[in-house]
């Protein structure tokens, strides 16, 4: 006698008095709705969205030789700073399991993606390691992401006229099925990259801490806080920026909802607080403690040739988001707008950290090539989006199943866009199909078929992670971490063995490439009389030397081995579903249980017997096909 279904304690339908998920959101409505945005065609607005940027990008492309070289690499550490900001936040409420996270998490990890990518188009003020790590961990944890929803759209396209780019799609996803054992591999393997992310985001931050306090008068050590915290505070804002525009764009409203922007204008809001706190903290400590010196550079900042660039820091940068505190303006426009000005006023900052002492004409080049860039940026989003669905679909289906009690396609009976259901020709195969209305009914299906007699192969699937379902069928997620953990610790360790042999730069670019944008005349005490200061801390196994880029290194390392395993382990379980008993088209999104015959003979009606005795919504499929299967709704 089997144990009764396992009810998961439902989570609460809202936060704070509002939902993070429309009540009416199913796994069909999602679906629909995230693969509508994709297949879509093309509109107007679209079009003149691109057309826009494609005026910026080659304002960008004509300004770029006029640009100083310091006020360049300031536009360098802007991305960074905006791409590491995504990415800390991205990855940080991955691994923390914050279920509402769906409805901002693909925005952050393309603009993270889209940010490492023009940080590189720049003369980049730190290693070139760390920016590397940086960009291939925002495209492992991108890329991985995305795969399940690689499949729903190549399941959408199975039985469509598109077929050029069903057929682009079919080679994007061929490993994936959506197994029981894929899902456990591919949730570790996600929140293998978030740390892998936040790891190359925070290396890529004091790199940035490094170059800044070797080239200018910051040498607190508050400066790789502030960094951090300016970091978080633009990732934010830009993502607020993007799922304002995505909700009136595309009209997710069920999937990006008020809630969404409520915290994130309560994020910016922090952090806004923590990085005004920085800035004061500075001020204050030089006017209290500061020498002449640093007295004079203060009044330098404040209103001298720095004044540009600090008050615009502050007017359009930090000061905006104190508005928050007012509760209605973090749910509508008004937060797209300040998370706009806070990402783009925090550029500034890295203006001040390169000390460029550019005059007004270079300063005009070098804001209009920042508008260029990102008009670079919106291209990028608009063609991204036109080929990947804008939010998760597999976390956004998890969330609805969590919350919705009517999430899940109950009717065995097939949408009209995904065609017929397995035909009666479909009866010789060999093996049982059975379709489910939630995962624990299919897990509690498999218990019950658990017995001496019951064959061997047992598979399950479904639109969303199913950890009770695993469970059930005793899956073992294969050993990601430790390939993860053997490429980082090959990759500083071939870094560490190449810096020692003297192979590459003999001063790292994150500590010295800036001293090449300005004279050393424009450097404060110590480091303005001479180059020797420089080369002093450049011996190649000192800390300041090996230990950031190491750990760039060892980041890049993990990405790749993790990458490689994800794979293996991904084509390892597709092939261990027979092709007879794929799921087709026609069932994607509800959770089936395959039944594949074992060396002992197959008895179909005995175990079809089985299933029909189970209780009713503890184990009892909605429909079953096969031999001897009645292949209706039982």
């Amino acid at each position: 006698m089997s144990e009764p279904a396992h009810q998961p304690v439902p989570a609460p339908a809202s936060l704070y008095g509002m939902p993070v998920i429309g009540a009416g959101e199913t796994v069909s409505s999602i679906g629909a709705a995230l693969t509508g945005a994709v297949l879509a065609p093309v509109g107007r607005r679209w079009r003149l969205a691109v057309a826009g940027a494609l005026a910026l990008v080659l304002v960008w492309a004509g300004l770029r030789p006029a640009v100083p070289a310091a006020l360049a690499a300031a536009g360098a550490g802007w991305w960074i700073g905006l791409a590491s900001g995504c990415l800390l936040i991205s990855g940080l409420l991955l691994l923390a399991d914050v279920a509402w996270r769906c409805g901002i998490a693909r925005l952050a990890q393309t603009a993270a993606l889209l940010g490492a990518g023009l940080a590189a188009l720049h003369p980049a003020p730190l290693h070139g390691v760390s920016l590397t790590a940086l960009f291939a961990a925002a495209g492992g944890l991108w890329a991985a992401a995305l795969l399940p929803d690689l499949a729903v759209l190549r399941d959408r396209l199975a039985a469509g006229p598109e077929r050029r780019r069903a057929r682009v799609y079919r080679a994007l996803s061929a490993v994936w099925r959506g197994s029981a054992v894929q899902w456990l591999a591919w949730e570790r393997a996600c929140r293998g990259f978030a740390l892998l992310g936040i790891l190359a985001a925070v290396a890529a931050l004091i790199d940035l801490a490094l170059a800044a306090a070797l080239h200018s008068d910051r040498h607190d050590t508050l400066l790789p806080v502030a960094l951090l915290v300016e970091a978080v505070l633009s990732g934010a804002g830009l993502i607020a920026t993007l799922a304002v525009a995505l909700r009136r764009s595309l009209g997710l409203d069920g999937l990006v909802t008020g809630r969404h922007l409520d915290i994130l204008g309560r994020l910016i809001l922090a952090f806004g607080l923590a990085a005004l706190y920085c800035h004061v903290t500075e001020i204050v400590t030089a006017l209290l403690y500061g020498d002449a010196a640093e007295r004079v550079r203060l009044i330098r900042r404040l209103l001298g040739d720095e004044a540009p660039a600090f008050w615009t820091l502050m007017l359009a940068g930090l000061l905006p988001t104190q508005l928050f505190w007012i509760a209605s303006l973090r749910r509508g426009a008004v937060l797209g707008l300040i998370g706009a000005l806070a990402a783009a006023g925090l550029g500034a900052d890295h203006v001040l950290a390169a000390r460029a002492g550019a005059n007004g004409a270079d300063l005009a080049a070098a804001l209009s090539a920042a508008i260029g860039s990102a008009g670079l940026f919106v291209l990028g989003l608009l063609l991204l989006f036109r080929l990947v669905p804008p939010v998760s679909i597999a976390e956004t289906r998890r969330l609805a199943l969590g919350q919705n009690p009517h999430a899940a396609q109950r009717s065995p009976e097939p949408g009209p866009a995904e065609g017929p259901h397995p035909s009666s020709g479909q009866g010789a195969r060999p093996g049982l199909m059975a379709v489910f209305a939630s995962e624990a009914e299919l897990a509690e299906a498999v218990r019950g078929l658990s017995g001496p007699d019951t064959p061997s192969r047992l598979d399950a699937f479904g639109p969303a992670p199913m950890p009770e379902a695993a469970a059930a069928l005793h899956a073992r997620g294969h050993s990601l971490n430790r390939v993860a953990l053997s490429g980082a610790f090959l990759g500083a360790t071939v870094f560490l063995v190449a810096r020692a042999a003297g192979l590459g730069e003999a001063v790292p670019e994150g500590l010295a490439g800036m001293t090449a944008l300005a004279s050393p005349a424009s450097w404060p005490t110590p480091w303005s009389n001479s180059w020797s200061n420089s080369w002093a801390i450049a011996s190649p196994l000192s800390w300041a030397l090996a230990a950031v880029p190491a750990l760039a290194a060892a980041v890049l390392g993990g990405t790749l081995g993790l990458g490689i395993a994800l794979g293996a382990a991904l084509a390892r379980a597709r092939g261990n579903v027979s092709p007879a008993l794929a799921p087709a088209a026609a069932l994607a999104g509800r959770f089936l249980l395959t039944i594949e015959p074992a060396d002992a003979p197959f008895r179909p009606a005995a175990l079809v017997r089985r299933l029909e005795t189970l209780p009713e919504a503890a184990g009892r499929p909605l429909a079953l096909y096969g031999p001897s299967a009645p292949e209706r709704p039982l």
